[in-house]
C-alpha cells in the first residue's frame, strides 16, 4: 500500500509540473507603430526661407523602440489659431542611418536632428503684412497614421526691404564712419517699422555682433566708437522688419549689404590736455609746485608728460616714465625763480597730443 501511494502521489506532482511549464502568458497586443509626436521644434527666418529644426523620434506612444524612421510633414498654416490637423506644404523623408561617429557640437548617439527649409510663397502677408504664419511637423508610420502634431512655432509675414548696395568704412579720430547709400526704402504698412541693423565682425571671425539698428535712409552713416584700435573688421548693413501686432512683438532680418573693410590704424593721438594750474607751497615742508589739470578721457590714454621751461629756456620733460594721474608735484625749486609749465597726454601706442597751454607760478625768495 505504501509503494503504491508514494508512485501516486509522484505521478501527480509530474503532472502539476508539466501542466505548469506549458501555460502561455497574458498576449500583448500589437503595436500601432505611432511615433511620439515632437516637442521640440523650433523656427526662425531670415528673409523669404523659414528654417525649421526638431528631433526626430525614437519611440512610438506605446513605449516600444521605432524600427523605421518616420516619414515628417511640413505643416503651415496663415493665422495664429492653431491647426487642428496638418496643412500639408512638404514631406520629408527618413534620414538614411549612417555609421556612428563623433564629432564636436554633434547630437549624442541616437539622437538625430532633422533642418527643413521652407520658402514663404510671395502671395503670403500680401493682405495682412503684419500677421504670422504657424508651422507644426508631424511624424507619420510607414501606414500613414501619426499621433497627432508637433508644437506649434509662429513666425512673422512682415515683409522685408532691400539693404544698402554700396556701404564703405572710413577711419578717423572719432570713430569708425560706415556710410551708405541704396534705393530709397518703402513705406512701411501699419503695425510694421523698418531698421537698418549695422553689425561688425573682425575679419576671419565666425559671427557679427551687432553694433545698432538705426533709420533707413537712401543715402547715411553711422559712428562707431565702440571698436578696438590695430584691427581689420568687416562690416555689413542687415535690413531688420520689426512687426508688433494681435498682442504679439517679433523681428525679421532681410538681406545683408556688400561688406566693407577697414584696418583701425591708430595715428590719432589723445587731445591736448586743458586747464593746468600751478600752485606754490611750503608751509612746514620741503618747498614744491604742485601740478594739476583736467583729466583727458580716451580709453586708450597711457598717461601724461609733464614739461619745464624758464624764460628764454627750451621746455625740458620732467617726468622718467608717464604720469598715470592728472597731477604731478614738482620739487626741484629754487627760490626766486620763475617756472613755466605745459603737459601733453600720451595713448597705448605712443601717439603724443599737443602740449597744453602753459601755467606759471614764482618761488619766493
Amino acid at each position: 500500500m505504501k509503494l503504491r501511494l508514494v508512485g501516486l502521489i509522484g505521478s501527480v506532482l509530474l503532472s502539476l509540473l508539466f501542466c505548469a511549464c506549458g501555460t502561455p502568458g497574458a498576449p500583448l497586443p500589437p503595436s500601432l507603430n505611432l511615433p511620439i509626436p515632437v516637442d521640440d521644434l523650433v523656427a526662425s527666418r531670415r528673409g523669404n526661407k523659414v528654417e525649421l529644426d526638431w528631433t526626430l523620434p525614437r519611440k512610438n506612444t506605446d513605449r516600444t523602440n521605432i524600427k523605421m524612421n518616420p516619414v515628417t510633414r511640413i505643416c503651415r498654416r496663415e493665422g495664429l489659431a492653431l491647426m487642428a490637423k496638418c496643412e500639408v506644404v512638404a514631406e520629408v523623408k527618413p534620414p538614411t542611418p549612417k555609421a556612428p561617429q563623433r564629432e564636436k557640437h554633434q547630437p549624442p548617439p541616437g539622437v538625430v536632428r532633422i533642418h527643413y527649409e521652407d520658402m514663404l510663397p510671395s502671395k503670403l502677408g500680401l493682405e495682412d503684412p503684419a500677421g504670422f504664419v504657424m508651422y507644426a511637423v508631424e511624424e507619420v508610420n510607414a501606414r500613414g497614421r501619426s499621433a497627432g502634431l508637433s508644437n506649434q512655432v509662429a513666425i512673422p509675414l512682415v515683409p522685408v526691404i532691400p539693404a544698402p548696395e554700396e556701404v564703405s568704412a572710413e577711419v578717423s579720430a572719432e570713430g569708425v564712419r560706415v556710410s551708405w547709400s541704396g534705393p530709397a526704402p518703402a513705406q512701411p504698412p501699419a503695425g510694421v517699422t523698418y531698421r537698418y541693423r549695422i553689425v561688425r565682425r573682425p575679419v576671419g571671425a565666425p559671427a557679427y555682433i551687432v553694433i545698432d539698428d538705426v533709420e533707413p535712409k537712401a543715402n547715411g552713416s553711422y559712428l562707431d566708437k565702440t571698436f578696438a584700435w590695430e584691427q581689420k573688421y568687416e562690416y555689413r548693413i542687415t535690413t531688420l522688419g520689426e512687426v508688433q501686432a494681435q498682442g504679439r512683438s517679433a523681428a525679421v532680418e532681410g538681406e545683408d549689404s556688400p561688406p566693407a573693410e577697414v584696418f583701425t590704424r591708430d595715428i590719432y593721438p589723445p587731445a591736448q590736455p586743458a586747464g593746468l594750474q600751478a600752485v606754490f607751497s611750503s608751509v612746514g615742508q620741503k618747498p614744491f609746485i604742485d601740478l594739476t589739470w583736467a583729466p583727458n578721457l580716451e580709453g586708450d590714454l597711457a598717461g601724461y608728460n609733464v614739461f619745464r621751461w624758464t624764460a628764454g629756456g627750451q621746455p625740458q620733460k620732467l617726468n622718467q616714465k608717464l604720469v598715470e594721474t592728472p597731477s604731478y608735484r614738482d620739487e626741484s625749486i629754487e627760490p626766486g625763480k620763475t617756472y613755466f609749465y605745459a603737459v601733453s597726454a600720451v595713448d597705448l601706442r605712443g601717439n603724443e597730443s599737443p602740449r597744453s597751454s602753459g601755467a606759471s607760478e614764482t618761488v619766493p625768495k
